[in-house]
């Protein structure tokens, strides 16, 4: 490929990540932290125990987990962001680490906040939004989208949760529905969750307010899961198209979701035949003629996989939908692009930014 020499400073960059990527392939083990946004802390959101959790998983593998207390040591560091613009705290962690770390944002709300998530792109190295369906603003001359990573069930680690779990169980569940969520006024959903709670015979709606979520958050860690526990299904209306937590934090507690296919990202994160294993409830729309029926189908199907049906959705997510799982998939996804890709400037449909190529077709001399 030939650049114009306007495009000299892209290329540069574009080479001084792949160098930076070059650590995946020292054959050295890789360390990575996990940092958590500061977003998060007025709902102590995430497990306090994710280091340790992290730590265990990882061991002394090629890939190696480092707390945030030794984020200094790290080649690759992972934060999280909720739609707040963080790049004056990126470029404020930028100096405490080397000059060749690598500092990988994992966008969990890029379907919101647009401009604040661009700013955040723009301060970081690697990007990996949670939502494809609506990554392509991100992509920008001064990092690269290395691909799409899922949110994840975070408030509770695998054990945490399966020593909770484990205390329940044999406990009869409500027959109904659990419908919890924050009622954001601005999102066409609201009408729909307040129409659900006044109509809807066979489910529970627990709605808060976006600016008071204590009704929730401000229960123990044992009893925010406890809650999931005590219903058989739950309903997925998401704020735009976006695949939100409460599928993960649904299936963690093994109930079966209804999930509509306005959903853009379902299929690639749980895939069809997966879904019909789990028993998970699909519909073509969110209207109440079609909710009240699919959720008398989650509740028929959850009452016939019976235990066995729990348990496979709970170890689906305990395997596939926790930190230790998306952190692995992200390290994965980054040494197979330092192995058999190559960062490039290119215009294509989202516009002119860095793009992954197959090192084999590239030509740059």
């Amino acid at each position: 490929m030939t650049y114009s020499t306007n495009w000299e400073h892209v290329v540069r960059r574009a080479d001084q990540l792949m160098q930076r990527l070059q650590v995946f392939l020292a054959g050295q083990p890789v360390r990575f932290a996990l940092m958590p946004s500061h977003e998060t802390n007025s709902l102590d959101y995430f497990s306090p125990g994710r280091d340790a959790d992290l730590q265990r998983f990882f061991g002394e593998g090629p890939i190696r987990y480092v707390p945030p207390a030794r984020v200094d040591s790290a080649d690759v560091v992972i934060l999280t962001a909720h739609g707040s613009d963080l790049s004056v705290p990126i470029w404020n962690l930028r100096r405490k680490l080397p000059q060749e770390a690598i500092i990988a944002v994992w966008f969990w709300d890029n379907h919101l906040a647009q401009l604040p998530n661009l700013k955040t792109a723009l301060a970081a190295d690697v990007l990996f939004p949670s939502h494809a369906y609506i990554a392509h603003y991100l992509f920008n001359p001064v990092s690269v989208v290395a691909g799409s990573s899922a949110a994840c069930s975070a408030q509770w680690t695998a054990d945490e949760a399966r020593e909770i779990i484990a205390s329940c169980a044999g406990t009869a569940r409500i027959h109904k529905a659990l419908v919890n969520y924050v009622d954001y006024e601005f999102s066409w959903r609201s009408a729909l969750l307040r129409e659900l709670a006044a109509s809807c015979g066979n489910a529970h709606v627990l709605l808060m307010p976006a600016q008071d979520r204590s009704r929730y958050f401000r229960k123990t860690r044992r009893e925010r899961l406890l809650e999931w526990l005590r219903y058989k299904a739950t309903v997925i209306v998401p704020v735009d198209k976006d695949l939100s937590t409460r599928v993960f934090d649904a299936l963690l507690a093994g109930q079966i979701p209804v999930v509509p296919s306005i959903i853009r990202d379902f299929d690639r994160v749980i895939p069809p035949q997966v879904q019909r294993e789990l028993g998970i409830v699909r519909v073509d729309d969110l209207v109440l003629s079609t909710i009240r029926p699919a959720i008398d189908e989650a509740l028929r199907r959850f009452d016939e996989m019976g235990t066995e049906g729990v348990e496979r959705r709970q170890q689906f997510a305990l395997r596939k939908l926790v930190f230790p799982s998306r952190m692995a998939e992200m390290m994965n996804t980054l040494a197979l692009v330092a192995r058999q890709e190559v960062i490039v400037p290119d215009v294509r449909n989202p516009g002119f930014g860095l793009y992954l190529a197959d090192k084999s077709a590239d030509s740059r001399p």
